[in-house]
């Protein structure tokens, strides 16, 4: 009951951040950022002692996802003093913002890892699925830059090879939970770690269209704008639902 309770209470901070953040940024949107971030750790760590079994099979992989979830309250509130430093007008501003972008990348990069070996320290003895997985990845991220570079002018600049990086983690993290769905048994915590993969995605994909888009597509007007009200809300509802996500699937493993 308590996991749900938090849940809902990081529902409620959700919406309030998405009214008071816009292109620019805040501190009060990054205060009720952190409530939320803080909120899908909550609902881990009382789904953990909720369903806590002190054996490796159930008491590992939640530890790791933990974890993982941890350096994703990290990267939120990293990425969101961004787009504020981005905004003010001192003389090292562009800098620092940039070395925000490079360190949520990285701590969110660490998050993918700790969802990764979640799954490998939950199915023992099927390491090689993470291997196939892997390599299915390298093809997926490539194809993702290909249409990014190639087909939409995205410009990453000198952003290039940590997205990369960070892209070859999240389709891992996403072939990864399709094999382990598909062959270890569609069972409720698989399932919601599939979806939680795959909104997570989603989410990166949309802000990676807020960060790297060609310069002409930020003069558009709407919804279209990388900056709009519309994708920002899209980016953070897409997001949140994936942590809540892997975040509640500690009550079922």
């Amino acid at each position: 009951m308590i996991p749900y309770i938090f849940l809902g209470l990081g529902g409620l901070a959700l919406i309030a951040f998405c009214i008071f953040r816009d292109k620019k940024g805040s501190i009060l949107a990054i205060c009720i950022k952190s409530l939320v971030s803080a909120m899908f750790i909550a609902v881990a760590v009382s789904a953990l002692v909720a369903n806590f079994q002190p054996i490796d099979s159930m008491a590992r992989p939640s530890i790791f996802l933990i974890l993982g979830l941890v350096f994703g309250f990290i990267g939120d509130i990293v990425l969101d003093l961004k787009i504020y430093l981005k905004g003010l007008s001192y003389q090292n501003a562009e800098k620092d913002a940039d070395l925000a972008t490079y360190f949520g990348m990285a701590v969110f990069a660490l998050g993918h890892i700790f969802y990764i070996l979640a799954t490998l320290f939950r199915f023992p003895g099927h390491e090689l699925n993470i291997v196939w997985s892997m390599l299915i990845g390298i093809g997926v991220a490539a194809l993702i830059f290909v249409i990014a570079i190639g087909l939409l002018k995205m410009k990453f600049g000198k952003f290039l090879i940590p997205s990369i990086f960070y892209a070859f983690l999240l389709c891992t993290f996403v072939v990864y939970s399709i094999w382990s769905c598909a062959t270890l048994g569609a069972t409720t915590a698989n399932i919601m770690f599939l979806v939680g993969s795959i909104l997570f995605l989603v989410s990166d994909l949309i802000l990676s269209m807020t960060y790297f888009s060609k310069p002409e597509d930020y003069k558009k007007q709407g919804i279209m704008n990388p900056e709009s009200k519309f994708l920002i809300i899209a980016n953070h509802v897409t997001y949140y639902a994936a942590q809540f996500l892997i975040a509640l699937a500690i009550l079922f493993i």
